[in-house]
């Protein structure tokens, strides 16, 4: 069994991609590096990331996935799935081998499941994008937390660079330690295992109250349908959404 080893990012999987067409080696899995367990019955191969390899590989992706396909790759390559990597792969090899746009031959397998990861990370990124729950800091900056299934924060900072304007703004991952900077003009991604150190603006009690009180009003409590409410806005979000603290 060969199993390729890459940084989990989109350089590693195009240096992969490079290494499995050049030297025609198709691996049995490729899987991230930092996560790997050793198997006797595998021939783990360590691949570096390489910048030439990688601007290869990303214009015949270019020529013959059409515009987005490195943008699906990388959305891909956020999910949480067991085995997304190697999904990613190999719908990326197989673009490559027909030298043509794959992505609406959903009858192949490695298609149908490229497709399926993707739109299930993109759908948990909507969802977010609507429960994201910002606090205002003294200093000014506009601040949330979450913990979502898949790591998605890379693709949902931009959704609230242009939603807030020219406000700075952090967005926390708590699950991974990932946060979203921003100075109201670009984005910064970067890790943290530091605890959360906020002081709130004087006016944030008051809107927090607001909302709960929004919350609680808008509900008519002889037609409540709380599995659909659930379907709609998750549990599993609601840690970080104040309204529905009791």
């Amino acid at each position: 069994m060969k199993i390729f080893l890459i940084d989990n990012n989109i350089d590693g999987l195009l240096s992969a991609l490079y290494l499995s067409f050049t030297e025609k080696i198709y691996p049995d899995d490729v899987v991230d590096k930092k996560s790997f367990q050793p198997r006797l019955d595998a021939l783990a191969m360590d691949i570096i990331s390489d910048n030439n390899k990688v601007n290869r590989v990303k214009t015949a992706l270019f020529k013959y996935g059409g515009d987005d396909i490195i943008a699906h790759l990388k959305v891909c390559l956020s999910s949480c799935a067991a085995g997304a990597i190697y999904i990613a792969f190999k719908y990326a090899y197989l673009t490559l081998k027909k030298r043509r746009d794959v992505s609406e031959e959903l009858s192949e397998k490695v298609v149908s499941d490229f497709s399926f990861t993707v739109q299930k990370v993109l759908h948990e990124r909507h969802i977010v994008s609507g429960f994201l729950r910002f606090k205002e800091s003294a200093g000014g900056v506009m601040y949330a937390q979450y913990a979502p299934d898949n790591d998605i924060t890379s693709i949902l900072a931009p959704h609230f660079l242009r939603r807030l304007g020219s406000l700075p703004f952090i967005i926390h991952d708590v699950r991974r330690g990932k946060i979203a900077i921003s100075d109201g003009r670009a984005i910064k991604i970067d890790y943290t295992d530091l605890p959360v150190n906020f002081s709130p603006a004087e006016t944030e009690t008051a809107i927090n109250a607001l909302w709960r009180r929004y919350y609680k009003e808008i509900n008519i409590k002889e037609r409540q349908n709380l599995r659909q409410q659930a379907s709609y806005f998750p549990h599993r979000y609601r840690k970080y959404c104040f309204e529905t603290w009791e």
